[in-house]
Formats: structure tokens, C-alpha cells, sequence
């Protein structure tokens, strides 16, 4: 990874004008002639902005330490650019509720949007085009998932940091017990729905349920539903953007599938499980197999167990189903609204963060557990450290984005932020009749997508 040296520039970039200038002279002097940028601490900041706070608001990190590191960081820029900054951290199911209130009566300036959010919230953003594709040119090009997904319209309403990835965490020894081979590597587990349940049945006749969480949170319950309906031969709305195929016969087949597996093989309590409920259960030994980000294994090496718990976990890719493998996987986009009174100030910010210097402290203290932006990351030396993290590598080239196989767009982002994928499997596994929760799923699809 190259980082920067004393003598390369923090915020903007030093290259030469035609008229024999660096960008930071131009600054300089265009300060001189308006009034309106001054220079404090080596940053530019707009002088209106003087005596206020940028508020910054992103979702709650799993690995404490990043979000020590982005809190710290925007401390940082805030005492060198010579403004206020609040760095905030919601829960993720209270972000959106939070940005969508700001979009009414202000509060906030910088935001952090989930896969597709860019297009729900697409006229409220600042366009950051120049700035995502400088990101993008200095880190060797945008990975593929990137550029399917950051963008709207050809435009980038923000600049795209990439994704927390999760895929299949288990305990090794409660799948060696259900007669697994080969579960003291994840790397060779290939396996089908159908494999998988039974894994479930049995380890829950032994007390260690799976646990899945089908609550309101836009992680964890995303993350599996969305693949288990790929993989099942359906989806939300056709290529064509209007037709909805939800309601499939083989849909329907892989649903009472699932229905009989919960029943027999998971913790029930799921239903109203958040993206950090997994983790305590399985933390805690509640459970042994469940769809997570790298969070649970990070955790297991703070656990004071000796290193028990880490020695027997693992990580494998996502079951199959019929119609294949599948991942949800789309890019978190920093932003910054247009109600913003910090409009300039924040843009210097994001720049500011997304240095490699700076971004590549968030980003490798992380070990794995968020996906990389830039194609120059691909082969960081932080990929190498443990083994057990090599699957997470992978999960890109079996992603897919909401909406699929239509556009990411506003429909998907809203389909997705009322939950109807997931509240068809909640309502599935509650009541047992597939048949029935997803005909009220295709319903609520066709009145967004028509």
C-alpha cells in the first residue's frame, strides 16, 4: 500500500496548472482575492463555516477499534481545518430514520448510506463525481461491485468506501460432531441449502442451534434473505424493471424448505433479532452457525477463553441453491446532503478522509471484515494475516445488488428500507405457510415496482 510521505499533500492534491500553479497555490490565491477560504492547520476551510459544527453521522462499527480510529480521525480534521466536528455512530437500523428527518429540517451534513440509499435519497445529494473518481484513480480503479452500485445516473452522489461483507460463520467442532468433513476448513465446504439444514437439525438436537436474524436491521437479515431468494430461482422484479417475480413455484418450494429447517434446526427468537443478536448468541454459545461479517471472529480473539473460541471458528461461503450462489453485496457511500449549511467544509472533509494515509488506518484495522473500494487493496498484505479470512475475498464475484435483475435504483433502495424481503421470511417461518407470506410479499413488490 503507498502511503503518503511528509512532503505529499493531506487534502488536495499538489499537481501542476497549465498556467504553472499547484491547486493548493490556486486555492491560496483565490483566498486572497474573494476572503472566502482560509488555511488553518495545512486545510482550506470556507470562513462562513467559522464557529459552527459539521455533524457527521455513520453507522455503528462492529470492530470498535475502526470506529475509534473514524471518530479520532474526524477529531483530527476538525482541529486542523479549525472547525467543530461531531462524529456520530446510530445503530443501523436508526440511520436512515435519522437521515430522512435531517432531509426535512436540516442537522446534518455528512452521512453514511447504505447499498442503494444513493438512489433512494438521489436529490438530496451533493454531486462528489470529481472527488469519487480522483478516489478512484489514485487507488488503481473502483472494484466491479463499485461501479455497479456507486453511481446514479453516471453521477456519484457522494464518494463509495466499499462494504462490510458477510458469509457463513460456524463452530468447528459442533459440524465436526453432525459428521461434517472437512470443517476445520472453511475454504473446502461447498455446500447446498439442503446440506446446510441438515447440519442445523442435528446440531440443534445437540443444544447449538443456527441462528438467523429476520428483525428490522439492514445487515444481517438483508444479507441472508436476499441470496436465499436468488438462490431459489426468484426475484424482486424482472430486467425489464416492472415484473415482479417473487411468487415462484420453486420460490415457494425452497421457502417450506426453509420453514421446516427453522422449525427443526434454528434458534426461533430470530425473528426480532438485529444485527448484533447473532453475535451475542454466538459469542455467548447459544448458537454455532450463523450469517455474519467477520465481527463474530474479530470478537472471539478479545474473548478471555484462552483462545478457545477463536480456534473453532470458521468462515464458508454461502449455501447454493437451484438456480446458483449468491451474495447481496453493494457499496456504503459517503455523503453529504444539500440542505447542508457546511456544504464546501464537508467536501474538504471527505477528501481529508479518504486519503490513503488516512482511509487505510480505517480500513486495515478491520482485517477483512469491510470489503475494498480500489483494486489496489486487492492484494494488500492484510488479506494474507489469517487464514480464516480468505473467504471474505471471495464473496464479490458471486455479488449481486438489490433490485437484481433490474437497475439499482429508488424502487430497490425502498423495497429494501421497508423490509419486504425480509418480513416475507418472518412472516413465513411465524406463520408456516410459504404460500401465503410470499403472495403478500409479491403484493407489497408490485405496488412499489408498478
Amino acid at each position: 500500500m503507498e502511503k503518503l510521505n511528509d512532503n505529499q499533500p493531506t487534502s488536495i492534491s499538489e499537481e501542476t496548472s497549465e498556467k504553472g500553479m499547484t491547486r493548493r497555490q490556486v486555492i491560496k490565491t483565490g483566498a486572497a482575492a474573494a476572503g472566502a477560504i482560509a488555511l488553518v492547520g495545512g486545510f482550506p476551510y470556507i470562513s462562513s463555516a467559522q464557529n459552527k459544527t459539521l455533524t457527521i453521522v455513520r453507522g455503528t462499527h462492529f470492530i470498535p477499534e475502526a470506529q475509534e480510529i473514524a471518530k479520532q480521525q474526524a477529531e483530527e480534521f476538525g482541529k486542523q481545518a479549525g472547525v467543530k466536528v461531531n462524529a456520530d455512530f446510530l445503530n443501523w437500523p436508526d440511520l436512515q430514520p435519522k437521515i430522512g428527518a435531517a432531509l426535512q429540517a436540516g442537522g446534518l451534513d455528512v452521512v453514511e448510506l447504505w447499498p442503494i440509499q444513493n438512489h433512494l435519497y438521489a436529490n438530496n445529494l451533493v454531486d462528489m463525481t470529481d472527488e469519487a473518481e480522483e478516489v478512484a484513480a489514485r487507488g488503481g480503479g473502483y472494484e466491479e461491485y463499485i461501479l455497479n452500485s456507486g453511481h446514479v445516473g453516471g453521477r456519484y452522489l457522494g464518494i463509495p468506501h466499499g462494504t462490510s461483507a458477510g458469509t457463513i460463520a460456524y463452530r468447528i467442532s459442533a459440524f465436526k460432531q453432525a459428521g461434517v468433513r472437512n470443517a476445520d476448513n472453511g475454504a473446502l465446504l461447498d455446500m447446498t441449502w439442503d446440506d446446510y439444514f441438515a447440519i442445523a437439525k442435528e446440531t440443534k438436537k445437540m443444544g447449538m442451534p443456527f441462528g438467523q436474524a429476520l428483525g428490522h436491521s439492514s445487515g444481517d437479515p438483508i444479507g441472508f434473505c436476499y441470496p436465499y431468494m436468488w438462490s431459489s430461482g426468484a426475484l424482486e422484479v424482472a430486467d425489464d424493471g416492472k415484473t415482479v417475480l417473487f411468487d415462484t413455484p420453486t420460490f415457494e418450494y425452497a421457502m417450506n424448505k426453509f420453514i421446516q429447517a427453522w422449525k427443526d434446526g434454528y434458534d426461533e427468537t430470530g425473528t426480532s433479532w438485529d444485527d448484533s443478536s447473532n453475535n451475542r448468541a454466538f459469542l455467548s454459545g447459544k448458537i454455532c452457525s450463523t450469517f455474519n461479517g467477520s465481527s463474530i471472529y474479530y470478537a472471539t480473539k478479545k474473548k478471555d477463553d484462552g483462545g478457545a473460541m477463536q480456534a473453532d471458528t470458521h468462515h464458508m461461503l454461502m449455501p447454493k441453491g437451484t438456480a446458483g450462489r449468491y451474495y447481496e453485496v453493494g457499496t456504503n457511500t459517503m455523503a453529504i446532503l444539500k440542505n447542508s449549511q457546511n456544504i464546501d467544509v464537508a467536501k474538504e472533509y471527505l477528501k481529508w478522509w479518504f486519503q490513503p494515509e488516512n482511509h487505510y488506518k480505517w480500513w486495515s484495522v478491520q482485517e477483512g471484515y469491510q470489503l475494498h473500494h480500489v483494486k489496489n487493496l486487492s492484494n494488500d498484505p492484510t488479506w494474507n494475516k489469517d487464514p480464516k479470512m480468505s473467504i471474505f475475498k471471495e464473496v464479490p464475484k458471486f455479488g449481486r445488488l438489490r433490485g437484481f435483475s433490474g437497475d439499482p435504483n429508488e424502487k430497490a433502495g425502498l423495497a429494501a428500507s421497508k423490509y419486504v424481503i425480509v418480513d416475507t421470511f418472518a412472516k413465513a417461518v411465524q406463520s408456516g405457510d410459504a404460500k401465503d407470506a410470499l403472495k403478500w410479499g409479491q403484493r407489497q413488490l408490485e405496488r412499489i415496482y408498478r
